[in-house]
C-alpha cells in the first residue's frame, strides 16, 4: 500500500486580498456553501468508486483555501459527517487546516481537534497596520496576536504555523523584523512559511504594479536573509526555500508535493496527481456543484466524458465531469520537475531515485559537469547519491534548475 495525500479546497473568503491569485469567492450564501460541501463528498465517492485508491492509504490531509476557518461550526460538522467520516484516517500522520485570525475562534479549534486535526496554520502575512491595510487583509495585528497568544492551541494541536509575506509595498527590513520577532515569541509556533511577494497580473496589485511602493530590489535579499536568521535563532531549520520548522515539525503534506508523491484534490480549482496523470477541476463554484448535481447525460449508455488527447496519445475517460484540464506527464517533464523542486528543498535530488522514476540518469546530457560546478561554487553538496542544496544554494535554486535543464 502506498501513501496518498488529500487536499480539500474551501474557496470561500470574507474578501479578496489584493495580492491573492488563488481561486476564491465571497461566502455570501450559506445554501451555496452547503451545496459545495455536498459536492465535495460526491467527488470523494467518485474517486473511491473508480478504484483508483484501492492500493493507497491516506497519509496526510490538508484543508486549504480560500479561508476554511470561515466555515461556522455547524458547517464544519456537516463536512465532517459527509466527507471526513467516510475516509479511513487510521494512517493519517498529519491533518492541517488553514485559518485566518478574523474568522477563527477557540470553539472552532475544538471542533477541528475533535475531528482529528493535528496542525493549524495561520495566514498572518504581517503585523504592521499599514502593510495589512494595503494588502486588503481582513484582520488586525491585535487580533492576530490575540489568536497566536492563546496558550490552549499548543495543548490542542501538535503544531501551529504562521504564514508571512515579505517584500510587501511599504515594507522595510525593520517592519518585517518586528513581525517575525512577535510571531516567533509565541511558544506554540513551530513552523514559518515566508513567501516573497509575487505579483500576478489579474490581481489588484498586478493592475497597479507601476505605482506600488515596493521596497528596493536589494531589500528583498536582506529580508530573505533576515527570515533565515530569526528562524535559526528560534531553533528552526530551513527545509525548503520558503519554509522553516523546528525539527520534526515540517509540513509532511507539502513535502509530499515536492517529492512527487500522489495526491488527490477535492473542490473547485483543486489539482490532483497520480503518476503519470495530472488534472485539475474547474475554477468555478457553481459549475463544480452542477457537475455533481446535474452531470451531462452520456451520449451512449455507460459512457463517461472523454478528455482531449493527452501528450502520450492516451484518450482515457475522465473520472468525473468537474475536471477542466488533464495531462500525462512525460519522463522528460517529470525529470525537469524533480530537478526544479529538488533544488528548492533540503532533501535534494537522489540519483538512484531520479533514474528509477524517470528512466533517465541524472548525470546524463552534460549535467554531471554542471552539478560539480555548482558544488565547487558552494551551492550544492554531494552526500552519497544525493545532491543537496546548501543554504546559499537555495537562493540560487531556480538558476541552477535552469542550468541543469538547458
Amino acid at each position: 500500500m502506498s501513501g496518498l495525500s488529500l487536499y480539500i479546497h474551501i474557496p470561500f473568503c470574507a474578501r479578496k486580498c489584493r495580492y491573492c491569485d488563488f481561486y476564491s469567492v465571497p461566502a455570501e450564501d450559506l445554501s451555496i456553501v452547503n451545496q459545495y460541501i455536498s459536492a465535495l463528498a460526491k467527488e470523494w465517492t467518485f474517486f473511491v468508486d473508480s478504484g483508483m485508491l484501492a492500493d493507497k492509504i491516506i497519509s496526510t490531509i490538508y484543508v486549504g483555501g480560500g479561508t476554511p476557518s470561515l466555515l461556522d461550526i455547524n458547517t464544519w460538522k456537516r463536512l465532517d459527517d459527509l466527507l471526513f467520516s467516510t475516509i479511513d484516517k487510521s494512517n493519517v500522520t498529519e491533518w492541517s487546516v488553514e485559518c485566518n485570525p478574523e474568522s477563527f475562534s477557540i470553539d472552532k479549534a475544538m471542533a477541528y481537534a475533535n475531528s482529528g486535526v493535528t496542525r493549524l496554520t495561520f495566514g498572518i502575512q504581517s503585523l504592521n497596520k499599514k502593510e495589512l491595510s494595503i494588502c486588503g487583509r481582513a484582520h488586525s495585528a491585535e487580533r492576530a496576536l490575540e489568536v497566536l497568544g492563546d496558550e490552549r492551541l499548543g495543548d490542542m494541536f501538535k503544531s501551529i504555523g504562521a504564514d508571512v509575506i515579505y517584500n510587501l509595498p511599504g515594507q522595510s527590513v525593520n517592519t518585517l523584523d518586528d513581525t517575525l520577532t512577535s510571531i516567533l515569541s509565541f511558544p506554540a509556533i513551530k513552523h514559518i512559511s515566508a513567501y516573497e511577494l509575487t505579483i500576478a497580473e489579474n490581481t489588484p496589485f498586478g493592475r497597479h504594479s507601476r505605482i506600488l511602493p515596493l521596497p528596493p530590489e536589494e531589500s528583498s535579499a536582506d529580508m530573505y536573509e533576515l527570515v533565515g536568521k530569526r528562524c535559526a535563532e528560534r531553533g528552526m531549520w530551513q527545509y525548503e526555500v520558503s519554509n522553516y520548522a523546528l525539527p520534526g515539525f515540517e509540513s509532511l503534506h507539502n513535502k509530499a508535493y515536492w517529492s512527487h508523491k500522489p495526491y488527490i484534490g477535492l473542490g473547485a480549482s483543486a489539482h490532483s496527481y497520480i503518476h503519470p496523470r495530472r488534472w485539475s477541476n474547474v475554477a468555478d463554484v457553481n459549475q463544480y456543484i452542477s457537475s455533481f448535481e446535474h452531470p451531462p447525460k452520456p451520449s451512449r449508455r455507460g459512457d463517461r466524458p472523454r478528455s482531449p488527447a493527452m501528450p502520450d496519445g492516451n484518450n482515457t475517460p475522465s473520472i468525473h465531469y468537474a475536471i477542466d484540464f488533464e495531462e500525462a506527464i512525460t519522463p522528460t517533464e517529470l525529470s525537469e520537475e524533480i530537478i526544479f523542486l529538488g533544488l528548492r528543498n533540503a532533501d535534494g535530488i537522489d540519483e538512484a531515485d531520479f533514474e528509477a522514476r524517470t528512466g533517465i540518469p541524472l548525470c546524463a546530457d552534460g549535467r554531471d559537469g554542471r552539478l560539480r560546478g555548482y558544488a565547487d561554487a558552494g551551492l550544492l553538496e554531494k552526500s552519497g547519491q544525493k545532491w543537496v542544496p546548501t543554504p546559499r544554494g537555495m537562493v540560487f535554486a531556480d538558476m541552477m534548475a535552469r542550468g541543469l535543464m538547458a
